[in-house]
């Protein structure tokens, strides 16, 4: 069993900072497994050069994160347009050499990659067309290359829809993605963002006996596909202690702790159990980890984390 906790961290102009609430000692303390390093795209920096963009954060992880950690592979650009040919080849690209700075390095708490574009219809042609997507072969390129490297692969795609089957998570045949593979034969986990925490006005999945269904069909498809490297994020932010965040009644404190709770409870529901592995995304308010941490506890009789 692994738990993986999401790490902001920034590029200042000159160096790269946490942006998190508190030390890596108390992230550890919480029950974190590995630091999964990521960013917002005009928080990591980008001067066109991948090998200088990969080697200041490599530097900067190297001296301050004492833990395994799975570094993010960019894909947006801070003007939001993606880093290289979303269509073109693997080697020589921009990915590629963000990549190779990475495996060449000698910090040993670096056990793997995060691709950091959360789109679930990645593979889709019409998402290729608006430059929200990219090809399954140059994914399937970029993951050969990690696992030859000896690390491993992992996304958090973003997936708030009932109609799991018609993303790019599983197998899919459509005039808008023909014969387009499965997102999971190239990744060691994938954690799927229902977003039933932190999608507004989205009525398909706003209730918990919805949320229900949607991990049935989540492990519908997992089984039909022996997909088992595919799991559940658990998704809470700064509004279940008052602060401004995403939840969907973000003005109910109450409520918004019982829909980050729901992610547990959803999971003995329907499996006995919680997952092995499981990514947490808490915005970057250590409180908030402890605070759900305290409701599940209380009222499920489980740890969150």
């Amino acid at each position: 069993m692994a738990n993986f906790g999401l790490w902001w961290v920034r590029w200042n102009g000159s160096d790269y900072e946490s942006r998190m609430t508190g030390t890596l000692e108390e992230f550890k303390g919480l029950g974190f497994d590995y630091a999964v390093i990521l960013g917002q795209p005009a928080h990591i920096q980008y001067t066109g050069n991948a090998e200088t963009d990969a080697y200041n954060l490599s530097e900067y992880l190297s001296d301050h994160l004492n833990m395994p950690y799975y570094v993010t592979i960019p894909f947006f650009t801070p003007s939001k347009t993606p880093r290289g040919n979303i269509t073109g080849n693997f080697e020589g690209s921009y990915w590629e050499r963000w990549i190779y700075v990475f495996t060449g390095s000698s910090d040993p708490n670096l056990k793997g990659f995060y691709w950091s574009l959360e789109n679930a219809w990645i593979f889709k042609q019409d998402q290729l067309n608006i430059k929200k997507g990219i090809s399954h072969e140059l994914i399937k390129a970029m993951s050969q290359k990690i696992h030859d490297a000896g690390f491993k692969f992992i996304w958090i795609p973003s997936a708030s829809t009932p109609y799991l089957e018609g993303t790019n998570i599983f197998p899919l045949n459509t005039s808008g993605c023909h014969n387009c593979p499965g997102a999971y034969e190239f990744f060691d986990y994938i954690f799927v963002q229902p977003n039933y925490y932190l999608a507004k006005g989205v009525p398909n999945i706003s209730g918990y006996n919805d949320f229900k269904e949607y991990l049935r069909k989540l492990e519908s498809l997992k089984s039909s596909h022996h997909a088992w490297n595919v799991y559940l994020e658990m998704e809470a932010d700064e509004c279940v202690i008052g602060s401004g965040g995403n939840c969907r009644t973000c003005s109910n404190t109450l409520n918004c702790t019982k829909l980050a709770g729901d992610y547990i409870k959803v999971q003995l529901d329907v499996l006995g159990k919680r997952y092995t592995q499981r990514a947490y995304y808490f915005g970057v308010t250590f409180d908030v980890v402890k605070h759900v941490d305290s409701y599940c506890r209380s009222n499920l009789g489980v740890p969150y984390v």
